[in-house]
Parts: structure tokens; sequence; C-alpha cells
């Protein structure tokens, strides 16, 4: 399952739940590019992963191909990662794949939102703050013992 929504400028929000076909990514990628085409610059993504699991092969090629296309439209984007340390090996190298160094996993949510924030305005600040609320709630981000 997966949701993607563009509240405040030009922050694209995507949720991202077991499990995650090749039907669902096909659906998945149509709706990114119809998202981000409504955004007339470059956009800064924010991807939680925290209860997806390895992904099949073909989801794997998928992304990066779908990553790989956006490349040129991304400022920046932040995935959000659980603690598994085989689904972490497997983001990594698709966010390496789609050739762009303005792509980075993270464990823990501030971090992330340190990173995003550079770049960030004051609305995109709220509702990122507004978003990883949501996945903190959501048993996300980072090891149990820091929530």
């Amino acid at each position: 399952m997966h949701k993607i929504q563009n509240i405040a400028g030009r922050l694209v929000e995507v949720r991202v739940t077991p499990p995650l076909t090749l039907e669902e990514i096909q659906k998945f990628v149509e709706e990114h590019k119809a998202t981000v085409s409504r955004i007339p610059d470059r956009y800064v993504g924010v991807v939680d992963l925290h209860r997806a699991d390895v992904f099949p092969a073909e989801v794997a090629a998928a992304l990066i191909q779908l990553l790989s296309q956006m490349a040129d439209r991304v400022e920046r984007t932040a995935f959000l990662i659980g603690e598994g340390a085989v689904f972490a090996l497997q983001i990594e190298r698709v966010i390496r794949n789609a050739a762009n160094p303005n792509r980075k996993a993270f464990r823990e949510p501030e971090p992330l939102k340190e990173w995003l924030g550079e770049v960030l305005n004051a609305s995109e600040h709220f509702r990122l703050d507004t978003f990883l609320k949501e996945v903190m709630a959501d048993g996300g981000g980072g090891h149990p013992s820091r929530k």
C-alpha cells in the first residue's frame, strides 16, 4: 500500500506499507509522476519506509527506474527506514543505482529533518514536522527506547 501527497510547497510526502507488489508499484509510479508534474520546480521528497520489508527484485528494479527518471527533478529526497539490515542494504542499493547524490536513507527522524530542513521554506518545514510526528505515532523512526 502507498500514499503520495503534496500538501505544502515542493514537499512530496510518500508512505509505503507492505506489501508492495509489482501492480502496486505501477500505480505508485503513475501517481508519483502526476504529483511531481504539478510542482513547477524541483521537488523535495520524504519517504516513510519504516514498515516496509525487503522488496521483490522486480519492485526494486521498478523503483530504481522511477528514481532514475526523476533524478533531474529532485532537489533532495530522504527515506526513513526501519531497523532491518537487509532492507537497509536494499534501499541503499536502490538509491545508489538511481544515480542522484541528493537522496539519502535515515534510520532516525531528527537527522532526516535536519538534512531536508536545509532546503525547505517555513510551510514545508511545518508540514515535514507534521509528517514525522505521524510516522512516530505509527511506531516509526528509530529504536523503541527512543520513542
